[in-house]
């Protein structure tokens, strides 16, 4: 696989341009996560609970489009790093709420520093549109 998109491609991407895309910045994250022995998997979960604390292991399952098998692995490995613990849910004792830890939102932040400025670099080579990294 290329590290470039076609120049003169379709105004609209086809689906195998959009999952060319995600493969291709995918990897320049995992570049990014390497250093710090993360999955792209883990450093979703991560992103997603720096942006909302306290997620169900459903609501994360839908931020991370992770199936659920592997979500529970990945939120294992991570507490077994303590980057983030569970807790149960104060109104709701069937739920489990995962929250960053003080040493996962350190990590968090610290990758963001790297994560962000490697995406932004492959965005502005690429020329990829604000909409497509819209949150």
């Amino acid at each position: 696989m290329t590290d470039t998109l076609p120049p003169n491609g379709p105004a609209t991407p086809s689906g195998s341009d959009v999952v060319r895309m995600a493969r291709l910045i995918s990897a320049v994250i995992e570049r990014e996560l390497a250093g710090e022995d993360l999955t792209l998997d883990d450093w979703l979960v991560l992103e997603a609970l720096g942006a909302s604390p306290g997620l169900t292991m459903a609501e994360l399952r839908a931020q991370t489009l992770t199936a659920a098998p592997t979500l529970t692995r990945v939120v294992d490995r991570l507490v077994a790093r303590a980057a983030v613990f569970r807790e149960v849910d104060a109104d709701d004792r069937r739920k489990v709420r995962v929250n960053l830890s003080k040493r996962g939102a350190a990590l968090h932040t610290r990758l963001l520093a790297t994560v962000r400025p490697a995406e932004q670099a492959w965005f502005d080579e690429h020329g990829v549109s604000p909409w497509m990294v819209s949150r």
